[in-house]
């Protein structure tokens, strides 16, 4: 018997499908690129196409298929994101008619626009039209699908995910800093649910252990950071260049982040992650994590200092 990881060459897929070798599980990575993963089998697909006869042969074998190809940049075109996300999760849900399947998605598919407050999973996902981007659009219209075909599968919704390999919110900041300072919306006084790549793996392979798992599970370190703190522990940790932080009024960053996106499209050198950030950390960010404690049975690890909130 087999277990199948899609998108095994990125940042959330390699660290999953290499967990699974370790425990001695037969592990296929399907994706378009060879992750070269000690114990782990390749098989080329790119699943914005339906599955060709080698991937077809391992449907009678799979157990259960992680579900986590995707695209890491938030400006990636919309049909590209649609084509992988989207029709992508279809040929998958295709393929493997009989797997157990556990689907990776985002705290993206809540509103973008409201505070979360220990946000619940009932709060998702919002109706896909009402993102203003399509890399939240198409994470809500994903999970529509899965729980539309597939009611049994296990959806894992991950707050911003950090650790060793990295693509979205800490290199995003990252980059963003200047001279060494960075300007975070409000100081970084937010508070923010983070999660290691680790406790994601630890939600992953929990789903096989506890097979009548389904559903939204959101995921994330146990107590949520104020946002400075994290960036300061986290830079710190990864061996990031040190900055200092300094605050800019919210509705300023905002303002800005909009202004500078028009003036890049219209010099076609738009780029919309830093109005996604900016609108991301406009409010707090974090959520209710019972469910993966109660019906997973897992108890994630706090990996950054936690904050004392005044």
């Amino acid at each position: 018997m087999a277990v199948i990881v899609t998108g095994a060459s990125g940042f959330i897929g390699g660290a999953i499908a290499r967990a699974l070798a370790e425990r001695g599980e037969t592990v296929y990575a399907l994706c378009r690129r060879d992750p070269e993963l000690p114990g782990v089998n390749y098989q080329h697909w790119d699943i914005t196409q339906p599955a060709p006869a080698p991937v077809q042969s391992l449907a009678a074998k799979a157990t259960a298929v992680f579900h986590c190809a995707g695209i890491a940049s938030i400006s990636a075109a919309d049909d590209d994101l649609y084509a992988v996300r989207v029709t992508g999760t279809r040929n998958v849900l295709d393929a493997f008619p009989k797997a157990r399947i556990v689907h990776l998605s985002s705290t993206t598919v809540y509103s973008s626009t409201a505070p979360h407050s220990d946000l619940w999973e009932e709060a998702g996902p919002k109706d896909p039209q009402d993102f203003g981007d399509a890399y939240s659009r198409t994470h809500a219209l994903a999970e529509q699908l899965v729980a539309r075909i597939r009611p049994d599968a296990a959806i894992l919704r991950p707050a911003a995910v950090y650790g060793p390999g990295e693509t979205m919110l800490m290199p995003f900041l990252r980059d963003s800093a200047k001279r060494g300072v960075l300007r975070l919306p409000g100081g970084g006084r937010q508070k923010i649910t983070l999660t290691h790549v680790d406790n994601v793996v630890r939600a992953a392979l929990a789903c096989l252990d506890v097979p009548s798992a389904s559903g939204p599970f959101n995921i994330g370190d146990p107590t949520p950071y104020r946002l400075k703190d994290a960036v300061a522990t986290h830079f710190a940790r990864m061996g990031y260049e040190p900055v200092v932080i300094e605050g800019v009024a919210k509705d300023k960053a905002l303002v800005s982040a909009k202004v500078g996106l028009k003036i890049r499209t219209f010099f076609k050198r738009g780029d919309m992650a830093r109005l996604f950030l900016v609108e991301y950390l406009q409010h707090d960010r974090t959520y209710n994590l019972s469910r993966q404690q109660r019906v997973l049975g897992i108890s994630t690890t706090q990996h950054l200092i936690p904050s004392r909130f005044q």
